[in-house]
């Protein structure tokens, strides 16, 4: 049984994965201790000139999968779509009638294939690529597969996060240099670490809350990050500040 600290014991086994081939194996254990039959992981990129290009992909041994790429169906597929824009997972179910006739046909053919319900959980970078980790059921009765998605939906993103950070560091040239943050930065996401506000922190470093968010903002900006909770999360797993 997949308690939750095991689940989350063997996301930290992402950050020590140094093949393609060990990124598979992990992500194709997690998928079916979740219980799914297909996991498929797969980093993109965006442009307006080309549309969408996928960058690599770890892909479990799935008859579907070979096919929905040798048809290059995610240039039609409205969920990848849908997550090229989104952060937040889609079920497969969520997506209405598709107005694309090719479109329709790549659904018809994924009903053929066994498919009958699934999860999309999209991962951004600041650099424009994105990735989609994607667990499917495939020949289950629909109730039962819709209750395994809807109690599954939650862990998603967190699996998605960890295997997007695998995928970027295996590619060429991926392996990025240590984030240098300044004495000032390190501080102020430590106190931010803490729970304390902009506000709060200005009080305790006798400095401005602009400068405060200042300091924040670079941080983010050198941590590749969104938000000041992912800049805390990462400064933390990488050990530049602690608890």
């Amino acid at each position: 049984m997949l308690t939750l600290p095991r689940y989350l014991h063997t996301l930290e086994q992402f950050g020590t994965v140094s093949t393609a081939q060990e990124l598979t194996r992990l992500l194709s254990g997690l998928g079916q201790a979740l219980g799914f039959h297909g996991i498929v992981h797969g980093l993109q990129s965006y442009s307006r000139q080309s549309g969408l290009h996928v960058d690599s992909t770890s892909v479990i041994s799935d008859r579907w999968h070979s096919h929905y790429m040798q048809q290059a169906y995610y240039q039609i597929d409205p969920r990848v779509h849908h997550c090229a824009r989104h952060t937040t997972p889609l079920t497969w179910s969520s997506i209405g009638p598709c107005e694309n006739p090719r479109a329709t046909q790549m659904m018809r053919e994924a009903h053929d294939f066994g498919l009958r319900a699934g999860i999309y959980a999209p991962v951004h970078s600041m650099d424009g690529r994105f990735s989609l980790t994607c667990v499917s059921l495939r020949d289950v009765p629909q109730a039962e597969a819709l209750d395994l998605v809807r109690h599954a939906a939650p862990l998603l993103p967190a699996l998605a996060a960890h295997a997007h950070e695998a995928a970027l560091r295996l590619l060429p040239g991926g392996q990025r240099p240590e984030v240098a943050l300044t004495q000032r930065e390190r501080e102020c996401l430590q106190w931010a670490a803490a729970g304390k506000t902009s506000w709060e922190i200005g009080l305790v470093l006798s400095i401005a809350e602009r400068t405060v968010n200042f300091h924040l903002k670079n941080a983010m900006a050198k941590l590749g990050c969104h938000s000041r909770q992912h800049a805390i999360a990462k400064a933390l797993m990488q050990g530049l500040i602690g608890l």
